[in-house]
C-alpha cells in the first residue's frame, strides 16, 4: 500500500542539515522493486526516494564547517528518520522536510560503498532539472568503471532515465552511441539528445542490425534492462575482449548463460550507486547545457498523487520516463 502520511524526524544534530524538499525525483527501477517487496534489505513502513532537491532551513555546527549555510539550495541522497521508520530504508528523499546527515561517511572510504550524500546546486539551476541527476550519477560510475574512450563503439540497451544518461554522457566522452528500446518516445527522445544510431528491437532484428554497425562486435554493451534474458542476448553482440556493464539491478535468482559469456573473453563490470565526485560533475553538466534533462520528464505530479504513480509504474499502464513530485504546488 501506498500513502501520504506524517513522519517523525530526528533532532538536528551538529552534522545534520533541515532542508525544505521543493522536488523529489523517482528512481523508477529502484523504487518498483523496493515496493514490490523484492530489496530484502528494505523494511515496511518505508520513505522510498534518493533523489531531491531543495533549500537548507538550519546548519549544525559541523554541517556549517563543512560550508553548509541556512538559504543554500541542495541536491540530497538518502536522509534520517526517527521511531519505527529508523533504520528501515537507506533511501527516504520523497518528503516535505529532511534531516541530512552531511558529515559523516561522506568521504571516499576504499573499504564502503562510496555514495554521494548531499551536494550543492551550481548557482542558477533550475531544481526540477537537477531532481534526476542521482541517475546521471549511476550512469557515470558504470561509465567510469569501463572507461570509454572517444571513438569505441558503444551499445546502450534500455532507455530509462539511466540509459538515457548513459548514452548522453557516452557522446559527451566522443563514442559512437547506438541505443536500443522498444519504445518508439525513448528512441526518439535519446535521437534528439544526440545518439547516432536507434534501433526499436521491437520492430527490427537487432542481432541484424548491430552486425552492419559494428561488424567484429561493440567495443562496449550498457544494459540497464535489469532482464537477465535480455543480456544472455545481447553477448553475442559483444567483441572478443569487449567490456560489458551491468548496469541494471537483477533481481536474485539469476540465469545468466555463462558459457556464451566464456566464448568472448569479456570484462564485466558490476556498477552500484554513485559517488558525490559523479553527481558533482552531472549537476554541471546540466547546468553548462551539456547533458539535456527536459524531455527527460514525462510525469510531474503531487506528493498526494504517489498511490496513482506508484500503481502506474508497478503495472507499468502508460509509457513514463522520468518522474518528479513538486512539493511546492
Amino acid at each position: 500500500m501506498v500513502e501520504l502520511n506524517d513522519v517523525p524526524l530526528p533532532n538536528l544534530t551538529p552534522q545534520d542539515i533541515l532542508v525544505e524538499t521543493h522536488v523529489s525525483g523517482v528512481s523508477v527501477g529502484t523504487e518498483r522493486w523496493a515496493w514490490l517487496g523484492k530489496r530484502a534489505e528494505l523494511r515496511f513502513p518505508n520513505v522510498p526516494g534518493y533523489m531531491a532537491v531543495g533549500r537548507v532551513l538550519e546548519a549544525g555546527a559541523d554541517a556549517r564547517g563543512r560550508g553548509y549555510a541556512q538559504g543554500d539550495w541542495v541536491y540530497y541522497f538518502a536522509s534520517k528518520l526517527a521511531g519505527e521508520m529508523e533504520g528501515a530504508s537507506w533511501m527516504a528523499s520523497h518528503l516535505s522536510h529532511a534531516v541530512v546527515d552531511v558529515c559523516t561517511g561522506v568521504d571516499w572510504n576504499p573499504d564502503r560503498l562510496d555514495v554521494h550524500r548531499c551536494e550543492k546546486l551550481p548557482a542558477g539551476l533550475d531544481p526540477a532539472a537537477a531532481a534526476l541527476a542521482g541517475l546521471g550519477g549511476v550512469a557515470m560510475r558504470g561509465i567510469e568503471m569501463a572507461v570509454v574512450p572517444a571513438g569505441t563503439k558503444v551499445l546502450v540497451v534500455g532507455l530509462g532515465v539511466v540509459g538515457q544518461f548513459a548514452a548522453q554522457i557516452c557522446r559527451l566522452k566522443g563514442a559512437e552511441v547506438t541505443v536500443v528500446d522498444q519504445v518508439a518516445s525513448r528512441l526518439k527522445i535519446a535521437s534528439d539528445n544526440g545518439a547516432n544510431i536507434a534501433i526499436d528491437s521491437g520492430r527490427e532484428n537487432l542481432e541484424e542490425r548491430a552486425r552492419l554497425i559494428a561488424p567484429k562486435g561493440f567495443d562496449i554493451i550498457i544494459d540497464t534492462s535489469s532482464s537477465v534474458q535480455v543480456v544472455n542476448s545481447l553477448f553475442p553482440l559483444l567483441r572478443l575482449r569487449g567490456k560489458f556493464v551491468f548496469q541494471g539491478w537483477y533481481p536474485p535468482p539469476s540465469a545468466l548463460n555463462l558459457d556464451t559469456m566464456h566464448g568472448r573473453l569479456p570484462t564485466c563490470f558490476f556498477p552500484c550507486a554513485h559517488n558525490g565526485v559523479a553527481v558533482q560533475a552531472v549537476l554541471q553538466w546540466i547546468a553548462d547545457g551539456k547533458l539535456k534533462v527536459p524531455n527527460l520528464v514525462t510525469h510531474r505530479a503531487k506528493p498526494e498523487d504517489a498511490p496513482e504513480i506508484y500503481r502506474m509504474i508497478g503495472e507499468g499502464s502508460e509509457v513514463f520516463l522520468g518522474i518528479l513530485f513538486d512539493w511546492k504546488k
